[in-house]
């Protein structure tokens, strides 16, 4: 039996952040790039829960994770929001610091999933994510060299480990291809 509790939440979640979302999708903001598909996939597998009686573990766990990935990065942009009253077009002239921002934490997600990663690694990961969040709430600017020193830090975390970083939005436009809703 299929917990649906997490359902009737992402529809919650939605109706929550309706303002945000349509703001980010009607115009077309950069900040949608990181998630784009992981809705569209996410929102098909809701709709098709509530079409067909066929869904599978696998589509159950899909939703699972694309909801999650959504309420996580979603969360962190109102987080971000804050400071701006809330006023998304201000919001917007930062978004490329935001997704650098967001991919720290992507990477931090994806490194906690391995069994054998350094903690100094992930210390590093965490203590960029806190330096570019204070830039951000402070609204400071971020200089090119925090895209590279997160590019080299990641380059030799994943190296070291032997293992390819495949991004969430890469992953979920597979998906997205194979339920051929592109």
């Amino acid at each position: 039996m299929r917990d649906e509790l997490k359902y009737h939440e992402y529809a919650n979640w939605k109706m929550e952040n309706h303002d945000l979302l349509k703001y980010l999708t009607e115009n077309n903001s950069d900040l949608m790039i990181r998630f784009k598909h992981v809705l569209d996939v996410t929102d098909y597998l809701y709709n098709k829960l509530i079409d067909e009686p066929n869904y599978s573990e696998d589509e159950d766990q899909i939703f699972e994770t694309g909801f999650y990935y959504l309420f996580d990065q979603i969360e962190k942009i109102t987080e971000l929001l804050k400071p701006y009253k809330n006023e998304f077009s201000a919001l917007e002239k930062r978004s490329k610091e935001i997704n650098l921002l967001l991919s720290a934490i992507d990477f931090q997600n994806e490194l906690a999933t391995l069994d054998d990663y350094d903690d100094t690694d992930m210390a590093d990961l965490v203590d960029f994510e806190q330096e570019i969040t204070k830039m951000i709430q402070n609204k400071e600017d971020v200089s090119e060299d925090m895209y590279e020193k997160l590019d080299r830090m990641t380059f030799e975390i994943f190296k070291k480990l032997d293992v390819e970083y495949y991004p969430i939005n890469d992953i979920f436009l597979e998906i997205a291809d194979e339920l051929g809703i592109l």
